[in-house]
């Protein structure tokens, strides 16, 4: 019940909280698509020759210009192909990919080996190609077959090489929309039961695929993509802040957090007691999570809640929802 809601931010309480201005979105950019080329070419002759590509395997390459100088460049991968067990190739296939070449336009070729490097994913045969200003960024995605997540690394050309445009890792899909990147951060968390007096974070009694979505924005300084920053407020001070109450949405919380990030997003983690799932001597919670954003009329609003929960910083697990320890 609400009277056993437990307030997660105190030391913040007595902060000044005040909207801060938006990180700019690129709004001068081409949102395209690169096509799988199934044919030979002088890209996939380069990376035959340097590499052990047996009779298993084949190459496709997706043909791009990422520096935008009129030259083009390309991405090579290496998939599997059995014409015994499999259909041919065609422009519709999902390929089983194992290793992913970039051949530079003076014909040099560079083994990407942050892709697929915990084993076959598979490749679409359509790619999300960004331009932005005088740099395009190739969106390599793909699903994994070995691992249990989806993969999307961003390439890259800086400084006449092949670059990670994020410094995220690669696990989780990645989009371009409307001006900006979002990164689906997968994690196992719409349900967690307490294991062996262990903190909730380190319990490995979790379940429910979760897709949290965390918005990037590109850094003109290096040309790459990073995580707003984001930290932990009061409920006083998010109420303040967006003229809201939340006193509805928490009414049955066993916890709740109110996370504040730099493109002005609202974060609204709410915990609740659950039957367990797992263990039956110990406490079990569900989770979901609220965003809200401020709008260009100065109103904050929010589409329905979404299973699991944020965190103040996905990559580092830094300044975690107290609850959780």
């Amino acid at each position: 019940m609400k009277e056993d809601s437990v307030e997660i931010s105190t030391e913040t309480e007595d902060a000044e909280v005040e909207i801060i201005p938006e990180v700019e979105k690129a709004t001068d950019y081409i949102d395209d698509v690169v096509t799988a080329d199934l044919n030979p070419n002088d890209y996939t002759h380069i990376v035959s020759m340097a590499n052990d590509i047996t009779g298993e395997y084949t190459l496709v390459s997706y043909v791009v210009d990422l520096d935008n100088d009129g030259n083009d460049e390309a991405f090579v991968l290496e998939v599997y192909w059995n014409e015994t067990n499999n259909s041919p190739l065609t422009e519709d296939s999902t390929f089983e990919a194992t290793r992913l070449w970039f051949v530079d336009e003076k014909g040099d070729a560079t083994n990407l080996t942050d892709f697929a490097k915990d084993g076959p994913v598979s490749v679409h045969e359509t790619l999300q190609l960004i331009t932005i200003g005088d740099n395009s960024y190739l969106f390599v995605s793909a699903f994994g077959q070995m691992a249990a997540y989806d993969q999307t690394v961003i390439y890259t050309v800086k400084n006449n090489a092949i670059t990670n445009a994020t410094d995220l890792p690669c696990y989780g899909s990645k989009y371009f929309v409307d001006g900006d990147v979002i990164w689906y951060h997968e994690m196992y968390g719409m349900q967690i039961d307490r294991e062996d007096d262990l903190p909730l974070i380190e319990s490995s009694l979790t379940m429910g695929h979760c897709f949290i979505p965390y918005h990037l924005y590109l850094d003109d300084s290096d040309k790459t993509f990073k995580l707003y920053g984001a930290k932990e407020v009061s409920i006083e001070e998010a109420e303040e802040l967006t003229g809201l109450d939340f006193s509805d949405i928490i009414v049955d919380a066993a916890a709740y957090q109110f996370i504040m990030r730099d493109n002005n997003q609202l974060d609204v983690n709410i915990a609740t007691a659950c039957e367990p799932s797992f263990n039956d001597d110990g406490e079990s919670y569900e989770f979901i999570c609220y965003s809200y954003f401020l709008q260009d009329n100065g109103q904050w609003e929010s589409d329905d809640y979404i299973e699991g929960y944020y965190l103040i910083d996905p990559v580092d697990f830094t300044n975690i929802w107290n609850f959780m320890n």
